[in-house]
């Protein structure tokens, strides 16, 4: 009896404990705020919540100003609710204010808006409301600041959204820059983002409301998009400046908003579903499986996965860029695509200086450094291949009018011109596609086996050494491929006659320097596109920020928002 007693208290806990608990939440409210020519609006919520204590909602709005509001409507599933006017009672049961709605007013015109909760659970509600004179006539532009959203609700929203929509049948609001706009807008107290997209202005929360989470929203219109009612006190910059104070609009680096959003990122990232976390286990057993196996090439492009032989000859014409856009299309283990398209401008370099476009000269300064003269005209220097000839032209503007390309210049070049540098990679690519689709898949894999090839080089059982002709287009394949130095030194073991020959035919002194020239080509190469790189980030960093600062979207600021009208403290459910 006390074995069957225990076993039922053990089965009724598990079943208590298996139950879901609930509480009184507000997934989300939906705001769409549309705006007419004479600056009034019609404010539209919708609200997803679970009920499961109180009798009714409310939502304060104090410090009205010039503005008044009315006609306030309560709908769920169609039906309206019954509107008690400005005369709500709140100390009323949960059955005498269901399905009504009304507004109470209080000392110095503040007011709430309150509706009846209903039965507990579940409910979608919509409402909404007119606000005269939101939008007020400022001396530089028309505009508002408005606090749609309150802090310290009794039961925080989950999520939030917000959309100013243009009802005035006039010109559609647009942003393009701070010089061309006739609309600027600014959000604070949550952590979201904001933009501008087909004329309507978006807002939206990325996480759900803290405490003192609330939301407002400053947007400033050019004169003549609408005819406001009221003059507004003060003027526009007064307002901005008041919202401004604590927030990091102006902050020139990431804003705080920004670093807040980036930790929030890390944070799921660290608590990811399994279901994630599971894809990602077997991703990264699945790329390890490719490595470990070989079979990491794209059928689609090869016509296998697998690709382990060897192949003497020259692949594709020996077209250094046809090889970059080939593996970098076809390998599946997705290579550094920057990595690899510094590797083909180094292979280029190569190639111009075995063909005598290029000199190779010591530098009288440094005696462990080397420069680059550019010896031809330009004409002489061009090629079949586009890709080249745009880094050649490039290289030689580095290079400046004494035409010698000396450390770090071409680094320099890439970072004032790091618009053009980024999307040569991409260009690349495309360029190398028109090449290598025209060869079979047998072909293909042939550029992957002569790959296998120069890695192996000294494992060769067949170690003929080949002419100098051909071993100048070994080497830049293998600058390609990332590979020359390790090459060169392996094939100066097996021929150092042949090695001799070709320092000697391509001007690089010894092979001391040669190995330099190889290192240094790559090491340069790197530091070009790292130096673009760097470059078009601060670029796109100083871009958002100066969009933001002006107006324009981006990353809600959750300091700031001070002074406006409208909004409070607290609400939610009573």
């Amino acid at each position: 009896m006390r074995k069957a007693t225990a076993l039922f208290l053990a089965l009724s806990l598990t079943c208590a404990l298996a139950l879901p608990s609930y509480a009184q939440e507000i997934r989300d409210i939906e705001t769409v705020v549309s705006l007419f020519s004479d600056g009034s609006a019609r404010v539209v919520q919708k609200w997803d919540v679970n009920v499961v204590e109180g009798t009714e909602w409310y939502i304060p709005i104090d410090n009205l100003g010039k503005s008044y509001i009315h006609d306030f409507r309560v709908f769920e599933n169609g039906v309206e609710y019954e509107n008690d006017g400005r005369k709500w009672n709140s100390n009323r049961s949960l059955a005498a204010k269901t399905r009504r709605c009304g507004i109470v007013e209080k000392r110095g015109g503040d007011i709430e808006l309150c509706w009846g909760q209903g039965e507990y659970g579940d409910h979608i509600y919509t409402i909404s409301y007119t606000i005269d004179n939101l939008v007020q006539s400022y001396d530089e532009y028309d505009g508002f600041h408005w606090h749609f959203l309150n802090d310290e609700w009794s039961v925080r929203p989950q999520h939030a959204s917000i959309r100013i929509v243009n009802e005035t049948g006039k010109d559609a609001w647009y942003w393009e820059d701070q010089n061309s706009c006739n609309v600027r807008f600014w959000g604070f107290g949550m952590i979201g983002d904001s933009r501008l997209e087909d004329g309507t202005i978006y807002f939206e929360s990325t996480e759900p409301f803290r405490r003192s989470s609330f939301f407002s929203a400053l947007v400033g219109f050019d004169k003549g998009m609408f005819s406001p009612a009221v003059q507004g006190d003060g003027t526009f910059a007064q307002l901005r400046e008041e919202a401004m104070e604590g927030s990091d609009y102006d902050d020139e680096t990431l804003s705080r908003g920004d670093k807040i959003l980036g930790i929030i990122l890390l944070a799921l990232f660290a608590i990811i579903p399994l279901l994630l976390l599971g894809w990602l286990v077997f991703a990264i057993i699945r790329r390890i499986y490719r490595k470990v196996t070989g079979r990491h090439y794209d059928k689609k492009v090869f016509g296998k996965d697998k690709i382990d032989g060897w192949w003497r000859d020259v692949p594709l014409g020996g077209s250094p860029t046809a090889l970059y856009s080939l593996l970098l299309s076809g390998d599946l283990l997705k290579p550094d695509k920057n990595k690899m398209f510094s590797n083909l401008v180094s292979a280029y370099f190569l190639k111009w200086i075995q063909d005598g476009i290029i000199a190779v000269e010591k530098d009288p300064g440094k005696k462990d450094r080397v420069n680059l003269r550019f010896v031809k005209e330009a004409s002489e220097a061009e090629s079949e291949d586009t890709m080249e000839n745009t880094i050649y032209c490039a290289a030689r503007a580095a290079a400046g009018e004494n035409l010698l390309l000396e450390a770090n210049e071409f680094k320099s070049w890439s970072y004032k011109n790091d618009k053009a540098v980024t999307g040569w990679p991409l260009a690349a690519k495309r360029s190398g596609t028109a090449i290598w689709k025209e060869a079979s898949p047998e072909e293909r894999c042939h550029a992957v086996e002569f790959k296998n090839f120069l890695n192996d080089f000294t494992l060769a059982s067949e170690r003929e050494a080949p002419e100098v002709g051909l071993w100048k287009q070994y080497m830049v394949m293998a600058a390609a491929l990332g590979v020359a130095e390790q090459v060169s030194r392996n094939f100066e073991k097996l021929y150092p006659q042949v090695m001799e020959e070709y320092v000697r035919q391509t001007n690089m002194f010894d092979t001391t320097t040669t190995y330099y020239v190889l290192r240094s080509l790559n090491r340069s190469s790197s530091a070009m596109m790292s130096s673009a790189m760097e470059r078009q980030a601060q670029r796109a960093a100083k871009a958002a920020a100066a969009r933001r600062s002006s107006g324009g979207g981006g990353s809600i600021s959750f300091g700031g928002g001070g002074g406006g009208f409208g909004g409070g403290h607290g609400g939610g459910s009573r």
